[in-house]
């Protein structure tokens, strides 16, 4: 074989191989994100807004401020295509928000939270001791009384599993059973005053108080891995980018 010949035989495979590599970045997806609600510390550090943080990478990939009417800012969720957001301020709202720029979209007037999930078009907020199921438009649903009478800082739905946190002497992850109400402790986080719960590929998500993001298996509540972040602030709220709308 001539050496010209075999030089174009090489060329045609590295361009070849270089192709599938390209086809391979461009359809595998491994990176995971979340949409991160900060506020300042008690150092004024940070500021109020939604963060899109890629984990994998650990950069910050977009900023959106928050309306200027969202008075005490706790609770973020995402339903795939809309953010929503919630606060403890005295005259607060639920905020549908285009996650593009945070333009308000449509407002839940007079809820005030810390924790807000998402299912099946429904969502689900926290308020002292109660979950309320609504619809997007606010009606009432389903009214949830806590059997400890526990106040959730934030509040996750795996399927039709209920999960919370609360500050307690623990700091736990607990699991409702909807059927019956009882309450099962699935972790302790060992997060002094914790504030934040979220679901991805069957883990329960914390994040510490400075700024890890903390894994636990959803199924036997084993500790699996603390991931520390570049946000600076105060997090209050932490959600999946890659949620499925419905």
């Amino acid at each position: 074989m001539n050496k010209p010949f075999l030089a174009l035989i090489i060329l045609i495979l590295s361009f070849v191989s270089c192709n599938n590599d390209n086809d391979d970045f461009n359809t595998i997806d491994s990176d995971t994100r979340w949409w991160i609600l900060t506020r300042p510390n008690n150092n004024n550090i940070g500021e109020s807004e939604i963060i899109l943080y890629n984990e994998t990478k650990s950069i910050i990939e977009r900023t959106i401020d928050l309306p200027t009417q969202a008075d005490s800012p706790h609770a973020l969720e995402f339903d795939g295509e809309f953010l929503w957001l919630g606060g403890m301020g005295g005259n607060e709202s639920i905020y549908k928000l285009n996650p593009e720029d945070g333009t308000v979209v449509s407002e839940l007037t007079s809820i005030r939270t810390e924790g807000i999930s998402y299912l099946n078009g429904e969502l689900y907020y926290s308020f002292y001791g109660k979950i309320y199921q609504i619809s997007q438009n606010g009606t009432l649903i389903q009214e949830i009384t806590l059997s400890t009478n526990n106040n959730p800082s934030d509040i996750a739905i795996n399927n039709s599993s209920l999960y919370y946190v609360y500050n307690g002497t623990i700091d736990p992850i607990i699991k409702i059973n909807q059927t019956d109400s009882t309450e099962e402790t699935i972790a302790e986080t060992e997060v002094t005053a914790l504030y934040t719960l979220a679901i991805h590929n069957d883990n329960l998500i914390v994040t510490t108080n400075s700024n890890a993001i903390r894994r636990f298996d959803i199924s036997s509540g084993k500790r699996i891995s603390d991931t520390e972040t570049i946000i600076e602030g105060w997090i209050t709220a932490i959600v999946p980018h890659n949620k499925q709308s419905e």
